[in-house]
């Protein structure tokens, strides 16, 4: 069994830092957080987004090949869940959503270092083990 872990570190902002970084990132703390993600070769993606981008995929290809479908257009399309994650972000490491835990330790910290006014309202590292996450909704079909 292999027990080498893959990680992800996300972060949540207030409503108008989240809105400034998923824009022109105008503001300071903005430019701050796309500077430590490029330091490690990731860059900070809000979680409405790739829920939005993952929806309109499917929706051009074949539903039935994307088994989180239903439940992500649901998330999308609720305004309570569209605020909550449009202040979440995970940083990716190119295309990838996880990668080594050296990688991702490193970020953390940086982040974590970086946050000594609590700008950053969470700032979260987790990894790919099933147990420690919760599991996607089984598909019905």
């Amino acid at each position: 069994m292999n027990n080498k872990w893959l990680y992800q570190v996300r972060i949540k902002l207030p409503q108008d830092l989240a809105d400034d970084l998923r824009s022109e990132s105008s503001l300071d703390i903005s430019k701050k957080i796309n500077k430590i993600a490029r330091k490690h070769q990731t860059r900070p993606v809000c979680t409405l987004d790739g829920f939005l981008d993952y929806v309109k995929e499917a929706e051009k290809n074949d539903i039935k090949d994307y088994p989180l479908y239903h439940w992500t257009k649901s998330v999308v399309q609720d305004p309570d869940k569209q605020i909550k994650h449009s202040k979440s972000f995970a940083f990716y490491f190119g295309d990838e959503q996880i990668y080594e835990k050296e990688r991702a330790v490193s970020l953390y910290d940086d982040l974590v270092e970086f946050n000594d006014e609590n700008k950053i309202e969470e700032i979260k590292m987790i990894d790919s083990n099933p147990r420690n996450n919760p599991q996607p909704p089984k598909n019905k079909n």
